[in-house]
């Protein structure tokens, strides 16, 4: 976030706040909320609240609360502020060792006024801290800061004390603070080795803010705004056609991999079957061709038939009737004929055999009306 506005409660007159912005590693600019606005545009920034507004706890839950923490959290607290719990609003930093955090009380209607007015005037903060919070938790820390000092960091301690309250409340404190601000505590016997000069403590809160605790939980969590329906028609729109369009492309890619696939087979194929054909240009038209050669050399059944009548006229065929005719491929023919006499049939048989075909009887049978028998002509 790089830009800060805190809210001062040393203000003067009927205003309740006196406004503090900044940017980062920019100068400090002072003015009413009006003037925050008009400064700030609508822009997102940290909320800085100050530490007079909520108290500082450490609590100790039951290891693995999980979804029940914000109840553990009341349960810790009930014995340890004045307040009924259910007008404050209790925001907690991460667990440590799974069982202990720190926790900020602030008042729940305080908080939400403080936030109706920004909202008037078009401030709506990402992140809201505590100001002592927001020290840097590399070290105990004591920074100067709107006229008071800010006690935290790495202490457990979070206060915002007056130069007489620090003065009343110095034998309590950590003997390791480290201080920071335009001017050295007036404390007895205070060590000045251990303040650093700072003419720009603004800084110091945008640097540790990062690590403070956020008020924006539970009720106080910023939601954004529900989306508009059409939106979400659209985006129904926008998912329903990515679906589709990487159905299409997941389709296609399987497709012409299976083509593929297909036609490496095929052409292994053809190489196995005709290696001395040559390379192989356009597979599909080279097959076409290997198929209206087969057909051209080999004759159909009509003509093998026409064959066989000619030759079977040429063989005294006219002694015998046919009562079946039958052709299986590559293995000639087979015909159940009949004939007056054993003579006549051996004399077709004879005369196929002239012709150059390979002929054979077998099955005869004599009955009234001649000799029957089945006639063989291989191929």
């Amino acid at each position: 976030m790089s830009q800060w506005l805190y809210l001062s409660p040393h203000a003067t007159g009927a205003t309740p706040w006196c406004c503090v912005w900044w940017q980062a590693d920019g100068p400090l600019h002072q003015g009413n909320l009006e003037q925050a606005a008009k400064e700030l545009e609508a822009q997102p920034f940290t909320l800085l609240l100050p530490m007079e507004m909520a108290s500082h706890h450490q609590v100790s839950v039951p290891a693995r609360s999980g979804r029940w923490l914000r109840q553990a959290l009341h349960s810790a607290l009930e014995e340890q502020l004045i307040d009924e719990l259910d007008n404050l609003h209790l925001a907690h930093g991460p667990l440590k060792d799974k069982r202990h955090c720190s926790v900020l009380a602030i008042n729940r209607e305080r908080l939400a006024h403080c936030l109706e007015q920004l909202a008037q005037h078009g401030l709506q903060p990402s992140r809201i801290h505590i100001d002592a919070d927001c020290l840097p938790q590399d070290q105990n820390r004591a920074l100067a800061w709107d006229g008071r000092w800010l006690l935290g960091g790495a202490s457990p301690i979070r206060l915002a004390l007056t130069h007489e309250e620090l003065a009343d409340l110095a034998p309590l404190l950590p003997a390791d603070l480290h201080w920071q601000g335009s001017h050295a505590p007036t404390l007895e016997g205070f060590d000045p080795q251990h303040w650093q000069f700072d003419e720009r403590p603004w800084n110091c809160l945008s640097q540790g803010s990062q690590h403070a605790i956020d008020l924006r939980q539970g009720d106080f969590l910023r939601r954004r705004p529900a989306a508009a329906p059409w939106r979400l028609t659209l985006l129904v729109l926008l998912l329903a056609t990515g679906a589709q369009l990487l159905q299409n492309v997941g389709q296609r890619w399987y497709l012409e991999r299976q083509s593929d696939q297909l036609h490496a087979q095929s052409l292994a194929l053809w190489y196995q079957r005709f290696a001395d054909e040559g390379p192989v240009t356009h597979l599909a038209a080279q097959i076409r061709a290997k198929q209206r050669q087969d057909v051209e050399e080999t004759p159909g059944s009509a003509a093998k038939l026409s064959r066989l009548a000619t030759q079977w006229s040429a063989s005294h065929g006219a002694m015998a009737v046919v009562h079946r005719l039958d052709y299986q491929a590559g293995e000639g023919w087979s015909l159940h004929v009949s004939a007056p006499a054993f003579a006549d049939l051996q004399q077709l048989r004879e005369g196929l055999i002239a012709q150059g075909l390979d002929a054979s009887t077998d099955s005869s049978v004599r009955d009234a009306q001649g000799i029957s028998a089945r006639l063989q002509i291989k191929e």
